[in-house]
């Protein structure tokens, strides 16, 4: 067996008992947690080649796909929810979420960027073309999401995540890859494409601010 048919037969097994793990024993409510261990160990093992990729090889790019995140979320906000910025705002209720948001980037974002952007990159890179990576990558990462039940959340992120991974691949940056999961993520949550995110840590704080 070659090497590539190894590590395919490496990351379908590890994505398969994660989701029998996490579904098995309940532990939605305890993602993040997992997240954020399974992060530090991360950053400790790989501290140095992290600090390599953090920041863009190319700022042009960069900003491009910075400007297109933003047209990305003021279309779906237009569209979705037109009088979203109209409303009359709440500034407690809006102080608190720029605290849930900071809880969002910190302990959601950036722990799920570190593995399936850059762990699963650093190690799957050099058995596979960039197209089968991308798939890849975008696969393990929508299957992961099962584990919450709506099938919305399953076509968001496979296709969110392609325009991760790719960005990614362009550019090599955590940086890019954190702003974009970040300012798309919470925005969907926030405009309620993910209603039926019950497990959820995130969406729960969210439901507390915006409903009551």
């Amino acid at each position: 067996m070659n090497r590539k048919k190894q590590k395919f037969i490496e990351i379908f097994f590890i994505t398969f008992f994660f989701l029998i793990f996490v579904i098995l024993f309940q532990l939605q409510p305890f993602i993040i947690i997992l997240l954020i261990v399974i992060s530090i160990i991360i950053i400790l093992r790989f501290k140095n080649e992290i600090k390599k990729n953090i920041l863009p090889k190319k700022t042009k790019f960069f900003l491009y796909f910075i400007f297109f995140d933003f047209f990305l979320i003021v279309s779906l906000i237009i569209f979705v929810r037109s009088d979203f910025l109209t409303n009359e705002l709440d500034f407690k209720k809006y102080f608190f979420i720029s605290n849930l948001l900071l809880f969002y980037l910190f302990f959601s974002v950036i722990p799920q960027e570190l593995i399936f952007r850059f762990l699963f990159f650093h190690r799957y890179t050099y058995y596979f073309n960039k197209y089968e990576i991308l798939f890849l990558n975008s696969l393990v990462f929508c299957f992961c999401h099962i584990i919450y039940f709506d099938i919305y959340i399953l076509l968001f992120s496979f296709f969110g995540n392609l325009l991760f991974a790719f960005n990614y691949i362009k550019n090599k940056s955590l940086l890019l890859v954190i702003i974009e999961h970040f300012v798309i993520g919470q925005t969907l949550i926030i405009l309620g494409f993910f209603d039926n995110f019950n497990y959820s840590l995130t969406k729960i704080l969210y439901n507390l601010v915006l409903i009551n």
